[in-house]
């Protein structure tokens, strides 16, 4: 786990800078959120702040990977996720940082060399309006993601250690999620960029068809996800090697396509407004702190200035109030996943299992428990490592424990283990395998011990 949290970090940390160094490329003449005419772009003192900030993103990058070279020492299992998270808010944090910064210090430079542009007087094209979606893809452009959710609906619920409904569920969410971007594109207004209106439909046209095109294949590919694990975990050999192959490849497609997609489109947006005089709206107000806070536009989702993204209007309740769940979606999911890990690193039975009447129960955090009645069990016996390959299906697995559902040897099993603790208590029934350690090995042999005079 922490050689994967470290790539993690180091992606999280390019990522970051990746999106930083955007705002110090001049796109529809907006340089570290602020507008400036063309002669004004290749000014020395503007090159001069320029350099400096792309300094201090490298210097960022620096600094936090060094940093993160902590999370390959061995510590527990719920410091290393601590330090994750707030690895993540300080990353956040000092990157937004880094950038309100300069852009506080672009905007001071062309108000002491008065480089205000002009306003231009808004200007409504009609005809632009009623054909701004022209070039979006169509909702039956979503058909493949539908056959999946289909496929899903019956797969997943008869899927052997598969968490069935609530992997159904999930699909359909994401399903949903993507249907609402895609509205949200087709609703996106649309404003004359220039004075020339055959630009200003070309533009919208690349704009509306990359967009759409980047969701119908993004929900494609990540209701594909889905599907890969539970098939791997009932394929074996060259084929289950080939699956783990696809899952890695769909990942890097999740992860590129994207970035690629609006690249490509930024690339030529620039190319088009490269080619006639702006108009200028007086917008870099709104866009003083990185974000758009802009009370008196009725708009909630706008496109951001970097065009890589579509931000929320923060001027607007309902605009807070998504920034302020996201907010509190994030703190949740840190208490989620830090607590039942510090349940297992200081609580000596975390992990437990007890005999109750004619049952044997098992109980760990972050899995659901087992109880196992002792007429179903036809084998209990202490063995000394798990046997392998192991694939997860649904569970969690770090540097010390695994807990959850498994392939174990090609067998359906639900592991309650502390990986440093042995011998290994297995029981057997006739539709899993349960594998258990108490961090006390002294109270797994004297768990199996008590089996084996019960079932005598």
């Amino acid at each position: 786990m922490n050689y994967i949290l470290f790539v993690i970090n180091l992606v999280m940390i390019l990522s970051f800078a990746f999106t930083m160094n955007l705002l110090s490329k001049p796109h529809k003449n907006v340089l570290l959120e602020n507008t400036l005419s063309p002669d004004h772009l290749e000014h020395p003192e503007v090159l001069a702040l320029i350099a400096e900030y792309r300094r201090r993103i490298f210097q960022f990058v620096g600094i936090s990977s060094v940093a993160s070279l902590i999370f390959l020492f061995n510590l527990y299992d719920s410091i290393t996720i601590t330090l994750f998270w707030l690895f993540l808010f300080l990353i956040l944090g000092s990157s937004y940082l880094l950038q309100i910064h300069y852009i506080g210090k672009m905007h001071q430079l062309i108000a002491n060399k008065k480089w205000q542009l002009p306003i231009d007087p808004v200007l409504v094209d009609t005809k632009l309006i009623q054909q701004k979606n022209r070039k979006l893809l169509p909702l039956v452009s979503f058909l493949p993601s539908l056959v999946l959710i289909i496929v899903g609906l019956f797969y997943f619920p008869n899927a052997e250690n598969g968490p069935g409904w609530l992997l159904s569920l999930i699909n359909c969410l994401i399903f949903l999620l993507f249907l609402y971007l895609w509205q949200v594109i087709r609703r996106l207004p649309v404003r004359p960029l220039t004075k020339d209106f055959q630009i200003n439909q070309q533009f919208n046209d690349l704009t509306k068809f990359y967009w759409s095109l980047m969701v119908v294949l993004m929900s494609t590919v990540t209701l594909s996800l889905f599907f890969v694990p539970l098939l791997s975990s009932q394929l074996t050999g060259l084929v289950g090697k080939l699956s783990a192959v696809l899952f890695v490849l769909l990942l890097i497609i999740l992860l590129v396509v994207p970035i690629g997609t609006l690249l490509h489109l930024r690339k030529k947006q620039d190319q088009l407004l490269a080619s006639t005089e702006q108009r200028f709206y007086d917008e870099d107000r709104y866009w003083r702190y990185g974000v758009y806070i802009n009370p008196s536009d009725p708009r909630l989702f706008v496109p951001d200035r970097v065009g890589m993204n579509i931000g929320i209007n923060l001027g607007k309740k309902s605009g807070k109030g998504f920034a302020i769940g996201t907010g509190i979606l994030l703190v949740s999911l840190m208490v989620v996943s830090i607590v039942p890990l510090y349940q297992l690193d200081f609580n000596s039975d975390a992990i437990s299992g007890e005999l109750t009447g004619q049952s044997v129960r098992f109980d760990a955090p972050l899995t659901s428990s087992q109880t196992i009645p002792l007429d179903k069990i036809e084998t209990a016996a202490l063995v000394d490592t798990l046997p392998k390959p192991r694939i997860r299906t649904m569970g969690m697995a770090t540097d010390h424990y695994l807990t959850g559902n498994f392939k174990i040897d090609g067998q359906s099993a639900k592991l309650f283990m502390d990986k440093r603790s042995h011998p290994i208590l297995r029981i057997s029934t006739a539709d899993t395998t349960i594998y258990y350690t108490n961090k006390d090995a002294s109270k797994t042999i004297k768990l199996y011990e008590t089996l084996q005079q019960k079932l005598q």
